[in-house]
């Protein structure tokens, strides 16, 4: 798929009723009679914009922290700018396994309507891949995490974008991403010193690997996890929640009642099959030098990649998840992280 299809990619994914009437996303015909897309328009009008930048496809956090050369890549995004005069906020809107969807464009359209952009990130398109669902390791998860913090220095080149109030938001891997982001190490090392995210929010994320000593401050981290999530399961981010608290008093929790993992997609209670994971796997934890920690002895393995990590765990994975929303919870996701990032980007 070519670098400048994002807006093919997300008619792709997702069916094109649905974002037609929910996101007002304007479509037309081509000259064969084939429906296409004309522009991505968020249903409060707000139109968005082509962006690309370069980012790269490091192998584990051992190449970000210690800046070593990476293959470069280069990723489309679409900036949505709310209507307000001066300076605004913004969201990185990172997705997860199954690629940028319509939910997105829900999602960008809340924020908007409060006066924060939104960035929302295509990272699979410009390397090729289609999804992560049946096979995680096509993309390591430090390159996702590298894809926020370059999206982030994208966005303080934006002249109407505030660069000290820039956030990100990621669902499933992409929640991953976001966390991983504000983890000082990390963001040290693309964004420089004394630079950080200013919030971010995770929707349901995998929480497999951790950082041992979690230090996130100044960043607020928000979790929000499903109680009944069968493709990560809400335990692991408990976790995690439990060691960025102990250096960062603005990280919080919530878990939602009977939901499933994608509880704040547009979209009904489904199985998929191929969905590979892991529930009863160890946490893979990493020192601050990015290098993976054996499970069982604590020694750290340098140069370990997915691929490592995949082998270590082999007996733990199996197949098959359950995704969706119930009764109100996208609404409620909605009013969640709405409510996050007023109160971190607003004030």
């Amino acid at each position: 798929m070519p670098r400048n299809s994002f807006s093919t990619r997300l008619l792709l994914v997702w069916l094109i009723p649905v974002v037609a009437q929910v996101c007002g996303v304007a479509l037309g015909q081509n000259g064969d009679g084939q429906t296409q897309q004309q522009e991505l328009v968020l249903a409060n009008g707000v139109v968005g914009r082509d962006v690309s930048f370069a980012s790269a496809n490091p192998r584990n956090y051992e190449d970000i922290i210690q800046h070593r050369e990476m293959p470069a890549v280069t990723l489309t995004a679409q900036l949505f700018m709310p209507r307000r005069k001066g300076r605004v906020p913004a969201v990185i809107i990172v997705p997860g396994s199954g690629g940028v969807s319509a939910s997105m464009l829900i999602h960008a359209n809340a924020l908007t309507e409060v006066g924060i952009a939104v960035l929302l990130v295509d990272p699979f398109s410009g390397r090729g891949i289609h999804d992560t669902i049946a096979v995680q390791d096509q993309l390591s998860f430090a390159a996702s995490t590298y894809d926020v913090l370059v999206a982030t220095r994208t966005l303080e080149r934006e002249s109407d974008i505030d660069p000290a109030r820039i956030g990100a938001m990621g669902y499933s891997r992409g929640g991953l991403a976001v966390l991983q982001a504000a983890v000082t190490p990390v963001a040290k090392a693309v964004l420089g010193p004394g630079k950080s995210l200013r919030a971010v929010l995770a929707g349901w994320p995998w929480c497999g690997m951790q950082f041992a000593d979690p230090h996130t401050a100044p960043t607020a981290v928000r979790f929000a996890l499903g109680d009944a999530d069968t493709w990560v399961g809400p335990v692991q981010c408990q976790a995690y929640w439990t060691g960025m608290k102990v250096h960062n008093p603005s990280v919080t929790l919530r878990l939602f009642r009977n939901a499933d993992h994608g509880f704040g997609y547009a979209m009904p209670v489904q199985e998929i099959p191929n969905a590979i994971k892991a529930l009863n796997a160890p946490i893979a934890y990493y020192d601050d030098r990015g290098v993976l920690l054996d499970p069982w002895t604590g020694k750290p393995i340098p140069g370990a990649d997915e691929r490592t990590t995949m082998d270590l765990y082999r007996l733990f994975i199996s197949r098959g998840a359950r995704a969706g929303t119930r009764g109100d919870q996208m609404n409620e996701f909605v009013a969640d992280f709405v409510a996050f990032f007023k109160a971190q980007l607003l004030r």
